[in-house]
C-alpha cells in the first residue's frame, strides 16, 4: 500500500514571531527552523512547545542527523546538539557557503564562494578535502553510494568528484540552468531550462538518454528502477531508469516548484497552490493534496515511516506559519453509537405460571 502522505489532520499549527530565513530541518523528535533575527529554533514535533533557541545566522536549511544539526553560519559550520542545542565544534571556513549542504553516511559536503567543494568529517568538522570546480551551485552535493558526489553547477556543468579526495572523475556540459541532480545504481540524472530531462552514465559520463519535455525540467527522484521527474509544464512523468521508456504521464495539478520526492510507492510533488501534491509511484493515480497557508520557504519536513500516531509532515510558509500534520489513513476511525430503542431479538408471549 502506498504511504498516504496527504491524508492527515492537524497536529499543530504555530505563527512565529520572526520570518523563517530558510527551510528547515526535522527529526524523530524535533523541527528545527532558522530566522531571520539570526536565530535557530528546536520545537518538539508533536506538540510544536519550544525546546531550545540559539544565536545562528544563516540563509540556508540546517541539516540534521545522528543526533547533531549542522548549520552554515557566520563562515563557519557548527555543529549543535540535536537535544540542546549545545555546540559540538565549529570549523571556520575562509568563503561563504552558498548552497544547503548534504550529509551522508558521516561525511559533511558543502559548496563555498567562488566554487569549491569542501568535505568535512561530521563527528569533529575536521576538514577532509577540499576541491575547486570553477564555479558555484545553488543545489546540495548528491552522494551516489560510496564512489562520487554528484553537482550540477551554475555554468551549465555536471561534475562527479570522488567521495575519498574530491578529484574529478568526470564533467558533462548541458544547455541551460540545471536541477539538482539524482541518481540511482549506474545513472545520473538532471533537468534543465532547455526542457530536456538528461541522463548519463554514473562511471564515465556518457550521456544514455534525453528526453524533451513541455517546459524547464525542475529535478528528479528515483525509486529502484523507476524515475520519476516534474517539468514546468505541470507535468509529472515515471520513465525507465535504463532507457527512459515513459510508464506514465500525469498532469500535477500544482505548478512544481522543487524536486518530487518519492517513499514508500509514493511519489510527492511540491508545488505552490496546493503546496503538496501525491501520486501512487507504480501507477500515476492521484492520491489527494494538500493546502499550506501560504507559499513555503522550502520543501516540506516530510516521515517517510508514516505513522498514525505522530506528525507525518511539517510545512513552514515564508509568512511564518508553520504546521504540522498527522496522518488519518491508517487510523481505524469507530462510527458513533446510537441510543437503543428496543431490546434485539422477538419478543416472546409471557408465560402463565403452572396451577
Amino acid at each position: 500500500m502506498p504511504a498516504p502522505v496527504v491524508a492527515a489532520e492537524q497536529a499543530w499549527r504555530l505563527t512565529l514571531g520572526v520570518l523563517p530565513s530558510a527551510g528547515g530541518a526535522i527529526d524523530e523528535a524535533r523541527v528545527y527552523i532558522p530566522m531571520r533575527d539570526a536565530l535557530l529554533i528546536a520545537l518538539d514535533r508533536e506538540t510544536g512547545v519550544l525546546q531550545w533557541m540559539r544565536e545562528v545566522h544563516t540563509e540556508l536549511p540546517p541539516v540534521v542527523a545522528g543526533g547533531t544539526v549542522y548549520v552554515a553560519a557566520d563562515g563557519a559550520i557548527r555543529a549543535l546538539d540535536a537535544a540542546t542545542g549545545e555546540d559540538r565544534w565549529q570549523t571556520p571556513l575562509t568563503a561563504t557557503v552558498v548552497a544547503p549542504m548534504t550529509w551522508d553516511t558521516g561525511w559533511l559536503i558543502a559548496m563555498v564562494e567562488p566554487g569549491e567543494v569542501v568535505a568535512l568529517r561530521a563527528a569533529d568538522g575536521e576538514i577532509l578535502w577540499r576541491r575547486p570546480v570553477g564555479a558555484v551551485s545553488s543545489h546540495p552535493a548528491v552522494p551516489g553510494g560510496e564512489r562520487a558526489i554528484y553537482l550540477s553547477l551554475a555554468d551549465s556543468r555536471v561534475v562527479a568528484l570522488s567521495i575519498t579526495d574530491g578529484t574529478v572523475l568526470w564533467e558533462q556540459k548541458v544547455p541551460g540552468t540545471l536541477s539538482e541532480p539524482a541518481t540511482a545504481r549506474d545513472r545520473v540524472f538532471v533537468g534543465s531550462t532547455d526542457n530536456f530531462f538528461y541522463a548519463f552514465d554514473d562511471e564515465s559520463g556518457a550521456l544514455e538518454w534525453k528526453w524533451r519535455e513541455g517546459g524547464d525540467v525542475i529535478g528528479a527522484a528515483v525509486d529502484g528502477d523507476v524515475v520519476y521527474y516534474a517539468s514546468l509544464d505541470n507535468v509529472l512523468k515515471a520513465v525507465n531508469r535504463g532507457n527512459g521508456n515513459q510508464r506514465w504521464r500525469k498532469e500535477t495539478g500544482t505548478r512544481p516548484v522543487l524536486p518530487p520526492r518519492t517513499f514508500g510507492g509514493t511519489v510527492v510533488v511540491p508545488g505552490l497552490m496546493p503546496a503538496m501534491a501525491a501520486f501512487v509511484g507504480r501507477t500515476g493515480a492521484a492520491m489527494g493534496t494538500y493546502a499550506a497557508s501560504g507559499y513555503l520557504v522550502g520543501p516540506p519536513l516530510i516521515d517517510t515511516t508514516i505513522d498514525p500516531m505522530r506528525v507525518s509532515f511539517v510545512t513552514i510558509t515564508r509568512e511564518g506559519v508553520v504546521e504540522a500534520m498527522r496522518s488519518t489513513a491508517l487510523t481505524l476511525r469507530e462510527t458513533p453509537g446510537t441510543p437503543m430503542t428496543a431490546l434485539p431479538g422477538r419478543q416472546l408471549a409471557r408465560e402463565r405460571p403452572p396451577e
